[in-house]
């Protein structure tokens, strides 16, 4: 009875002890599963935390100031993730600490997870939290910033250097990149170098004549500083005659990474932030060189933005300055160190001279001519270049009818050799649209004109009127640019297309070619009186108003031969009087920069003759005054206060090209407008308007995409469509040559050089890919970046159906489900220079079973970030087919084991140009070339650095002498 009594009594305490154990048990026989999560979770915080912290990074180099919402985020996050790695990390030591180590310890593994338990939620609340900060202006607002110690993350953490030595003489730095440098310009180079390097000078300065080569100088100096890192910051600027500092600002911001001053509309709010910057760069003990280049006068330091103090004194920065005047170097500029370069020694000239023109100056004929070719010269680069351009293809006639043209000049000096020789050149140009072009680079008053304006004012002028399209108008621009450097009356700068006119061949072009007809280049009102003359404007047809701080414009000009009149302000509330055009019915190209207009009357009633229209931060009454202009062909509308395109603007059916881009106010654009313009061949919207409406709305509130194939010349498109359902399916972009298009809530534009730019952030699964229009753009993309992809094929070669056979640079970031770049024998990826991958969490390799020789074989760059499933980078069998690879980065592969791995045994491993490689937190990396099973214990970092086994000499064979890593 007893017993019976007894049994309900045990029955509970065992059924109590079950639940009581219950947890702990499953906790303790769980742990491996709670640290898997857990360390799942820390990888998606930690990649959350790496992009809010390039954010971060931009902010501080734009003085922005963190708030707190941001701040707290952060430091929960940090904490976070180091108390979940301290967890993990002793979790993996304790976990056999019971009977000698020989069995797990089961109270630290429940210990370990219902600590983990919590700990993995806090941190997917800290992930998904982390959305909230998408730009910079999500984690800042605009203010002073604090003051860390220094900006991290621009910095490689540690380095090695395979040659002997890691400092170069600037001697011999320009000697090995260009043996072609004179020795007397790699002294002047060595010179400066060590004026700089010496702490007592903050200003040096270069002076000599026009067309010395100071602005060459310069370039090389520029390059071996940023090369040997001698300043953490190198700026240039050229400030020429007529100095923009809107431009010089802007110059300089964008080597400092400054990119907020493009929302500073006034020069006084640009140079406040950019002496704010600079001043942070001070007292973060940073060096900062500023070369400013070509001044003929003072310029004033202050109303730029670099710090200064009395008498124009550069602090807290150093200077490099150029200067045809060695006073204005020393006492307008304060220099502390100045230097005067001479012409070319003789033997130096003539090495020069010969190597222009070839071996028909070793010829008896022309030795002669030679000698009295190079005394004209007078040892002057800039002058031997246009003798030897103007006499290489010349017979030995050619040769003495030149010689004695330039000898028949009665001026004496230097002046008039050169004037006589620019007019020899000038003369011997076959082409008159050449002429005509390089007089209108003399009318933008810029030492570096834009390509897109000379177009557009081009166009206007009427010296491409003889060609039926735009895109013929860029050829044949692209065309006479190419004939004006050969004559070398345009300067070739910089690796691509940039140029440049010199000072000389400016005031030729106006004083010579233009004297009938004079060029007006003004900057303020105090020499209206002089310049704008009666005489002068009677016969004037270029106006150009430099970037001055104007407070009223003229009444009206009496102008009536004038064809182009540039108007470039920095007051955007600068009036333009209704009768400032009256008197110019002939006016072909008319630019505004930072000016009102009004709407009544309207200012533009009387430019009948008007082609070219360029509005940059204006603002407009009412858009629809410009409906007046009916034989417009080109309008740009950029960076302007605008909110609706009205239906006149339907009425310029003479338009080709339509620019509207960064007006972020522009929401509406009537139904109709588009389509109305059936001859535009160009249209631009980029950071504008993107409010699309669906094909189907009736009535339509907005412009639709299927507006656009009505334009049947279009063939250039820049165009964001957040909506991808707005796609019409008919969309008729098979004309299309050029194009940026972006699809979907991406945050930002991407930058790169492709005519040819496909943007993708699909947040959900879409069937947008297989759409017609998009299959035909991909085939043909030069650059495209994949963001957030969904719910597609495993692998990227897949998405085009034609593949990517003209594809140069790919991108691919946080998308899940792609497992494999390339996975086919088609040829699919043969033209591709550069891959960046970035939190492609599913990544497993780049190359998957055999591809094709040709796939990869232009490849330049890798750059992989946050790719956890990645164990290695290429096979060797792949690798040796990469022979133009140049540069290889890899950060933060949590498996990552080596960057090649052998499949073959065809013994070393050449890359004849591989120059850099930068590997950074790679736990378990052990050598550049690994086999083919996984390492049994990692290595860190900083082992990595010392390991000579590392790059294994009997394995892997690099020509260039620093690889840094």
């Amino acid at each position: 009875m007893c017993i019976e009594c007894g049994l309900p009594t045990v029955c509970e305490l065992l059924t109590g002890a079950f639940y009581l154990l219950k947890d702990p048990v499953v906790y303790a026989t769980s742990s491996k599963s709670f640290a898997d999560r857990l360390e799942e979770e820390v990888g998606k915080l930690e990649t959350e935390a790496q992009r809010v912290n390039d954010l971060a990074r931009a902010a501080t180099k734009n003085l922005r100031r963190h708030n707190d919402c941001f701040t707290k985020w952060k430091e929960s996050a940090d904490k976070a993730l180091e108390e979940a790695r301290n967890r993990l990390e002793a979790f993996k030591k304790d976990r056999k600490s019971c009977c000698y180590g020989r069995l797990p310890n089961p109270y630290c593994r429940y210990k370990f997870s219902s600590e983990a338990k919590d700990k993995i939620e806090d941190i997917k609340n800290l992930a998904q939290d982390s959305v909230r900060f998408r730009t910079v202006d999500d984690i800042c607002f605009v203010g002073p910033a604090p003051t860390p110690a220094r900006i991290e993350g621009e910095a490689v953490v540690q380095s090695i250097t395979t040659s002997t030595a890691s400092v170069f003489s600037a001697l011999t730095s320009v000697k090995r990149r260009d043996e072609g440098v004179f020795k007397s310009r790699a002294l002047m180079i060595q010179k400066v170098m060590d004026a700089l390097a010496n702490n007592s000078n903050s200003v040096v300065g270069v002076y000599g004549m026009g067309g010395v080569g100071k602005s060459t100088l310069l370039e090389d100096v520029k390059r071996i500083l940023i090369e040997e890192r001698s300043f953490d910051w190198v700026a240039k600027a050229d400030v020429s005659k007529n100095p923009n500092i809107h431009t010089i600002q802007g110059n300089i911001a964008d080597a400092l990474g400054l990119t907020d001053i493009t929302n500073k509309p006034t020069i006084d709010a640009r140079a406040e932030l950019l002496h704010r910057r600079l001043k942070e760069e001070e007292s973060n003990k940073q060096k900062v060189l500023i070369i400013l280049d070509n001044l003929w006068e003072s310029l004033d330091l202050k109303s730029v933005g670099i710090p200064c103090g009395h008498g124009n004194k550069a602090i807290g920065c150093k200077l490099l300055l150029t200067s045809r005047d060695l006073n204005v170097l020393q006492r307008e500029m304060g220099c502390d160190k100045a230097f005067v370069l001479d012409e070319l020694q003789a033997e130096e000239a003539r090495a020069l001279f010969e190597r222009m023109v070839g071996d028909k100056v070793r010829k008896d004929e022309f030795r002669p001519l030679v000698n009295e070719a190079l005394h004209r010269s007078a040892g002057l680069p800039f002058l031997i270049v246009q003798m030897a351009n103007l006499l290489k293809h010349a017979d030995s006639s050619g040769w003495r009818d030149a010689l004695y043209q330039i000898e028949r000049c009665t001026n004496e000096g230097i002046s008039a050799k050169i004037n006589t020789l620019l007019q020899l050149s000038y003369d011997h140009l076959e082409s008159e649209d050449a002429k005509s072009l390089l007089q209108l680079c003399a009318a933008y008053a810029v030492s570096e004109p834009s390509l897109e304006n000379l177009l557009r004012y081009g166009f206007g002028l009427g010296i491409f009127r003889k060609f039926s399209s735009m895109k013929k108008a860029r050829d044949r621009l692209s065309v006479l640019i190419s004939t004006l450097q050969a004559s070398s009356l345009l300067l070739k700068i910089g690796y691509g297309d940039g140029f440049k006119i010199h000072d000389l061949v400016r005031d030729f072009v106006a004083h010579f070619i233009l004297r009938d007809h004079p060029l007006l280049v003004l900057k303020d009102k105090e020499n209206w009186e002089t310049e704008l003359s009666e005489d002068k404007l009677e016969s004037c047809r270029a106006i150009c108003f430099t970037y001055a701080d104007m407070k009223e414009l003229p009444r009206e000009l009496h102008c009536p031969e004038l064809q182009t009149f540039l108007l470039l302000t920095n007051r955007k509330s600068l009036e333009v009087p209704d009768s400032l055009f009256h008197s110019m019915g002939n006016l072909m190209v008319l630019n505004l920069t930072g000016t009102h207009l009004t709407c009544s009357p309207s200012p533009f009633q009387f430019l009948k003759s008007l082609n070219t229209l360029c509005l940059q931060r204006c603002s407009l009454d009412d858009v629809a005054i410009l409906g007046e202009l009916k034989g417009l062909q080109i309008l740009s509308i950029v960076d302007s206060d605008i909110q609706r395109l009205p239906e006149q603007i339907g009425q310029l059916v003479e338009l080709r090209l339509l620019e509207l881009s960064r007006c972020s106010n522009l929401e509406i654009i009537e139904p109709g407008v588009l389509e109305s313009l059936t001859n535009l061949e160009e249209l631009y919207m980029e950071h504008s308007f993107d409010q699309w409406s669906a094909g189907e709305q009736t009535p339509p509130t907005n412009a639709s995409l299927i507006e656009l194939n009505h334009m049947k010349k279009l063939c250039t498109l820049h165009v964001s469509i957040p909506d991808p359902s707005v796609l019409p399916k008919d969309l008729d972009v098979e004309k299309l040559t050029k194009y940026r298009i972006r699809i979907g809530h991406a945050w930002r534009w991407k930058q790169f050089k492709g005519s040819r730019t496909l943007e993708l952030k699909l947040n959900s699964t879409s069937d947008i890919l297989q759409a017609k229009c998009i299959q035909s753009v991909l085939c043909k993309t030069d650059d495209l970046f994949l963001e957030e992809l969904k719910g597609i094929e495993q692998s990227i070669c897949q998405l085009s159906q034609e593949g990517f056979p003209q594809l140069k640079h790919l991108e691919v970031t946080d998308s899940p489900s792609v497992h494999y770049i390339q996975c086919s024998s088609f040829p699919t990826f043969k033209a591709l220079e550069r891959l960046l991958l970035e939190n492609v969490i599913n990544l497993e390799k780049i190359c998957h079973n055999r591809i094709s020789i040709e796939s990869f074989s232009t490849l330049k760059v890798v750059k992989v970030e946050s790719c956890d499933k990645m164990e290695v980078l290429f096979p060797r069998s792949v690798v040796r087919r990469l022979p133009h690879l140049e540069k290889i980065k890899v950060k933060g592969c949590e498996l990552m084991r080596g960057i090649v791995e052998a499949d073959d045994d065809r013994g070393k491993l050449e890359l004849p140009k591989l120059r850099v490689l930068k590997l950074r937190e790679l736990p378990n990396i052990q050598n550049f070339i690994t086999a083919g099973s996984a390492p049994s214990s990692s290595t860190s970092d900083d082992q990595v650095g010392t390991q000579i086994a590392f790059f294994n000499g009997r394995q892997v064979t690099f020509y260039e002498k620093k690889i840094n890593y």
